[in-house]
């Protein structure tokens, strides 16, 4: 047991906050002491860690509490679930980074993976490396790892599907595309058919595959602040098309209204989009949900609610 001053240096969030998540959400509920004061366990601790995570990576704290308070042992809550993967990138140890990455998608749902797991730790990498611990060569060997396994997910769930696509790619100028790489997997998984155009798409390329896809609606990202611009002009354009874009990305708030962003859940986004394209899909005759829902098992992964 430990106070709330010890507590806030074991999880580095600030005592003021620790006290807000505890009335706001409910998912913190630490003794007391007979004169009052906080006593935090491990039990708690580790959700405090949890949820601190998911909202260093991006999630909103009330959803993040939901996900933590849902999946309170998932991914070896209250541990460090990164340190494996950040050791081996810090040695340049390519095999050693997707063996990491191989493993976690072995054993759990590729949605809850990506939100709990894949997402929070390509944030950590980045603090890691703001601080010295790894460096650029390590950065992008992850990344690299990441995004090939990611596209194997993307061309094995990819069959059969049909309907009217999504367009999927990131703004001109924004090389970060894992986020959506890891959203168009989901999408698939959720029945959507998808054209994924990559990174760095240039305005009349969105243009051109609007017209001729015959997609209802494209997905793009916002990552970092100096992307706001970039990503609204991908709205502009789309607009004069009158194809919808929803928004994904750590700055979608900058972009998008409420009804058109993505949120900080993979799982939460691709179940939205598809709920969406099966409320139209009566109205369109060509049909736009593709292949249908995934099982119960699945569903239950998709609970939230990150660079999607």
């Amino acid at each position: 047991m430990v106070t709330i001053k010890k507590a806030s240096e074991l999880t580095g969030v600030p005592e003021h906050t620790l006290r807000a998540w505890e009335r706001r959400y409910g998912l913190l509920a630490p003794s007391r002491t007979a004169s009052g004061y906080r006593n935090y366990d491990e039990e708690t601790l580790a959700r405090v860690t949890a949820m601190h995570e998911l909202v260093q990576a991006g999630w909103a704290p009330r959803a993040a509490a939901v996900e933590v308070a849902h999946h309170p042992q998932i991914d070896g809550v209250g541990v460090d679930q990164h340190a494996e993967l950040i050791s081996a990138a810090a040695a340049l140890d390519a095999s050693a980074v997707a063996r990491v990455v191989e493993e976690r998608f072995a054993h759990t749902g590729f949605e809850t993976v990506v939100d709990r797991w894949l997402m929070p730790a390509l944030h950590r990498i980045g603090l890691e490396w703001a601080e010295g611990t790894v460096s650029v060569a390590a950065e992008h060997l992850v990344s690299n790892v990441v995004m090939r396994r990611l596209s194997t997910f993307y061309e094995a769930v990819g069959r059969g599907q049909t309907g009217r696509p999504v367009l999927i790619g990131a703004p001109p100028g924004v090389d970060h595309q894992i986020g959506l790489m890891a959203f168009a997997v989901a999408a698939r998984r959720a029945g959507l058919p998808t054209i994924y155009l990559g990174a760095q798409v240039p305005l009349p390329a969105w243009r051109e595959a609007a017209t001729k896809s015959g997609a209802w609606v494209a997905v793009t990202t916002v990552p970092r602040s100096r992307d706001v611009a970039r990503a609204r002009r991908v709205v502009e354009c789309l607009g004069e098309e009158h194809l919808p874009v929803w928004v994904g990305g750590k700055y979608q708030h900058l972009v998008a209204e409420p009804d058109l962003r993505l949120g900080h859940s993979i799982a939460t986004a691709a179940a939205s989009l598809a709920a969406q394209a099966a409320a139209l899909a009566p109205i369109d005759g060509a049909g736009l949900a593709g292949a249908g829902p995934v099982d119960g098992a699945e569903q239950a992964d998709r609970e939230p609610p990150a660079d999607g």
